[in-house]
C-alpha cells in the first residue's frame, strides 16, 4: 500500500515525498529508499528523541502531527500536504495549475473527501475498486433519511473523516495538524478545490477495516475516546459487540461500506456518489519500475501475518 501510495504521487509531479514509518523496521523503508524523490524517516527512539515526544505516551494523532510538521520544516517545496497511506489525491487537471488558481494569500487549500464504497457485498478481488460517497452538506434528519440504521456509525455519510485534507504553502511559522495547520493556538482558515479529490480507501480491504477498528476496540477507554469521532468511537463499540465473529463483523462493515441499488439512487439524487474507478498500477509501475501487488489477496496474506494477534480474537 506505502509503494502504491508513493508511486501515484510522484505520477502526479510531487517533487519530494516524506515517509515516516511507525515501526522502524518495516522492510518497506529498504525498498523506498531506492526510489528517486522519497526521503524515508524511520520511526525509532532517536526519531522520537528528536522530535521531544514519547512514542507510547502520545495519542497517534499527535505523532502524526509532530510528523506532519518535522515535513513541513524540512521540505523545499512551495506547497506541502500530509495524507495517510490510504490516501490518493486525484486532480482534474495538473495540481501545479490548480495550485496557482486557488491560491490565496495567508490560507491553505482544502482537500474535499471521496470515500471508496464497495457497490456489492461480494469479496472484492482489487484493492481499489468501488465507487466513491461524497459528504453531504444538509441536517441529520437528510442523513437518517439516506443512510437509515446505518446513521450513527457516519458523519455526513462517511465512515472515516469528512473534512478532507490541507494542502499548505511552506516557508510559515504554522504547525501542521492531520486536517488543518494552526498557526500559534489560532486554526487557520482554507479554501475548499473542488477539483481535486481526496479519494480515501478507509480500509483497503473489508478484513483490514475490520483490523482497524478491533485494534481501536482494545485501546483504553480514555485513548479511544481522545483519538475518535462520536461516529468512529459507535464503529469501535459496535464491532466490540460483534469481535467474537468473522461474519458478524463482516456483515457490520458491509452495513456501513457497500453502496447497494437503493442506497446508490438515493445517494445520487444528493449528487452524493461518484462511480469513477481508480486505476493507478500503469501510473504506479511507470514510476517504480515495477507493479505491486494490488489485489485484496495479496494484502491481506500481509494483514495475516502481521496481526495474527487481532485475528486470533475472530472466529
Amino acid at each position: 500500500m506505502v509503494m502504491a501510495n508513493v508511486g501515484w504521487h510522484l505520477s502526479l509531479g510531487a517533487t519530494e515525498v516524506h515517509v515516516y514509518l511507525d515501526d522502524p523496521e518495516d522492510s518497506v523503508a529498504d525498498q523506498l529508499e531506492v526510489v528517486d524523490r522519497v526521503n524515508v524517516i524511520r520511526c525509532d527512539d532517536a526519531h522520537w528523541d528528536r522530535m521531544t515526544v514519547s512514542p507510547t505516551g502520545t495519542r497517534q494523532t499527535r505523532r502524526q502531527g509532530v510528523n506532519a510538521t518535522d515535513a513541513y520544516r524540512r521540505t523545499k517545496t512551495d506547497w506541502m500536504i500530509h495524507l495517510d497511506a490510504d490516501e490518493f489525491l486525484m486532480p482534474e487537471r495538473p495540481i501545479g495549475q490548480l495550485v496557482a488558481e486557488y491560491a490565496r494569500k495567508g490560507r491553505f487549500l482544502r482537500i474535499p473527501p471521496w470515500e471508496r464504497t464497495y457497490l456489492t457485498s461480494s469479496a472484492p478481488q482489487s484493492l481499489f475498486e468501488g465507487g466513491f460517497r461524497l459528504p453531504y452538506v444538509g441536517k441529520l434528519k437528510d442523513d437518517q433519511n439516506t443512510f437509515w440504521r446505518a446513521t450513527p456509525f457516519l458523519t455526513k455519510g462517511l465512515t472515516g473523516h469528512s473534512v478532507g485534507k490541507a494542502l499548505v504553502p511552506t516557508g510559515k511559522d504554522w504547525r501542521i495538524g492531520i486536517h488543518s495547520p494552526r498557526e500559534g493556538e489560532r486554526r487557520l482558515l482554507g479554501d475548499y478545490v473542488p477539483e481535486i479529490a481526496l479519494l480515501h480507501f478507509d480500509g483497503m480491504t473489508p478484513l483490514h477495516w475490520m483490523l482497524k477498528v478491533l485494534r481501536y476496540a482494545h485501546l483504553p477507554r480514555e485513548v479511544v475516546e481522545g483519538m475518535l469521532g462520536g461516529h468512529r468511537r459507535e464503529q469501535v463499540l459496535m464491532a466490540l459487540r460483534r469481535s467474537q465473529s468473522h461474519a458478524r463483523l463482516l456483515q457490520f462493515h458491509n452495513r456501513l461500506k457497500v453502496t447497494d441499488g437503493g442506497l446508490r439512487a438515493r445517494l445520487e439524487a444528493r449528487d452524493m456518489f461518484v462511480d469513477a474507478p481508480f486505476e493507478p498500477a500503469e501510473q504506479i509501475a511507470a514510476h517504480l519500475g515495477y507493479t505491486p501487488d494490488l489485489s485484496v489477496d495479496g494484502f491481506d496474506a500481509l494483514l495475516r501475518e502481521r496481526a495474527s494477534d487481532l485475528l486470533d480474537r475472530l472466529k
